[in-house]
């Protein structure tokens, strides 16, 4: 090890498994330039980038996690390379979300016809929110059939934390919402964590511009004309972020099991097994919900596979809607209004990851282990605080937490939130499954909003994968 500020702090580079990991990943980047030269289909390259981010995380922390300079210096070295890839594209991606978020939101409610904004804002709530009920019933079934208890994953948080997840619980239920309400446009703006609050200002502007363009129909027009091609220009550059993604994925699947180490993993092995098990029957009621409403499920999974697979390595369900959205139009035939307004809100309503399948798992944990009475009215109040707090919780990292926080305060328990602080350690492994649950569950819905609003197009839906704008 070079134990020099030089190469320790500034060009983090001090010892040989940093080196060599800096090395394996550049090889990687290589590797997948080439399949592209090759014309090797997008999704071709992202499953295979996926593979090697598992393999280069994993082989990594298993060769090195039992020497001291991996463990004091080369996981943190190796954490800071990768993450300037794989967080460096994230950013890229969660750069265009407010922008997606408020232009498409505009887009709808200006667009759509006056009868129509209130049918599809209902069924919308409607799908959303069932199928949040049904991924927090999940979340009570798995912690029962792995006999999951709370005392297993007693852990201490760490004070900024406990501070944070103190202060969410203090709040009551009417604070909790007055706080999503917006008083400062350009401070909601330039924060990823607001989203509702950007919805809600991106409501108030299409609201005025559908009067305008009835009252001053000339005076308003140039300004609709400008929102649409800003719409459009900001499509045209995530087109071309999306171009990264296999890069991207490498980086960020392959640092999520360096920084946090296969050890944590395994000592939680319990819970993420319960969690992910949550999440494949979700997936699997999802394919019920499909088949009833007349759509292929597996058509479904295949054409919103590079999406779910984007979605797990990045952890961000805001990070994700654009490219979200430009699959749900170009892909499964959904129309613009439907995909644009449902999958937009699903960002903050009704995540059934971070908002249902976890919290419902939690608030049953930490329930148990204070002796609370395991019974049918139990369950039933579970789901609905776990349905009802999913309304406002945004979709970025780290959200779980809040939802979490808001279900044990709604269930009385929010004092408790410390006893279970190891499940929040190994936070990164579980929330990619959390994730990618949660942007699922927003494109089932969107299909089964627009099947009910009749405007799905199942010939579009059928028809192959349109890929070449992002192959270009």
């Amino acid at each position: 090890m070079i134990d020099v500020p030089f190469f320790s702090q500034f060009l983090k580079v001090s010892n040989f498994y940093t080196l060599i990991a800096i090395v394996l990943l550049g090889a990687a980047m290589v590797c997948l330039k080439m399949l592209k030269d090759k014309k090797v289909s997008f999704s071709k390259r992202m499953i295979i980038a996926l593979i090697i981010g598992l393999v280069l995380g994993i082989g990594i922390d298993m060769i090195s996690n039992k020497n001291g300079i991996y463990i004091d210096h080369a996981r943190g070295e190796i954490s800071a390379w990768f993450g300037l890839i794989g967080t460096g594209f994230l950013k890229l991606v969660q750069l265009l979300a407010i922008p997606v978020v408020f232009l498409s939101i505009i887009k709808v409610v200006v667009d759509v016809r006056g009868d129509r904004i209130r049918s599809l804002t209902g069924r919308t709530f409607i799908t959303l929110l069932s199928t949040t009920a049904i991924s927090a019933i999940v979340g009570i079934l798995v912690v029962k059939l792995f006999n999951l208890n709370a005392t297993s994953f007693a852990g201490d948080l760490t004070e900024q934390k406990t501070e944070f997840m103190n202060n969410i619980a203090s709040q009551s239920f009417p604070e909790f919402f007055l706080n999503l309400i917006p008083n400062n446009i350009i401070s909601v703006m330039g924060n990823n964590g607001s989203i509702v609050s950007v919805v809600i200002i991106a409501a108030m502007f299409a609201s005025a511009i559908r009067f305008l363009k009835v009252k001053k129909p000339i005076e308003v027009a140039p300004f609709v004309t400008f929102l649409d091609s800003l719409r459009i220009t900001v499509n045209s550059v995530l087109t071309n972020v999306i171009k990264l993604m296999p890069y991207g994925v490498v980086a960020l699947v392959s640092n999520t099991i360096i920084s946090n180490g296969i050890q944590s993993v395994v000592s939680m092995l319990g819970f993420i097994a319960a969690l992910y098990t949550g999440v494949i029957i979700m997936l699997l009621v999802y394919v019920v919900i499909l088949s009833f409403m007349g759509v292929n499920p597996v058509m479904f999974y295949k054409k919103a596979f590079n999406t779910l697979l984007f979605a797990f390595s990045s952890r961000s369900s805001v990070g994700t809607l654009p490219y979200t959205l430009q699959t749900l139009e170009k892909d499964m035939g959904v129309s613009g209004e439907t995909s644009n307004f449902v999958a937009t809100l699903g960002t903050t309503i009704g995540m059934n990851g971070c908002a249902g399948v976890f919290p419902a798992m939690l608030g049953t944990l930490v329930a148990g282990a204070a002796g609370a009475t395991m019974d049918f009215s139990f369950f039933v109040l579970v789901v609905v605080v776990v349905t009802v707090g999913s309304i406002g919780i945004a979709g970025v990292p780290g959200t779980a937490t809040v939802a979490a926080t808001v279900t044990l305060n709604g269930l009385g328990y929010g004092s408790a939130i410390s006893s279970i602080g190891a499940i929040f350690g190994i936070d990164p492994i579980v929330d990619m499954g959390r994730t990618m649950l949660n942007v699922a569950g927003s494109m089932v819905s969107a299909v089964v909003v627009d099947k009910w609003e009749g405007t799905f197009d199942k010939d579009q839906f059928n028809m192959p994968s349109n890929h070449t704008q992002i192959n270009e």
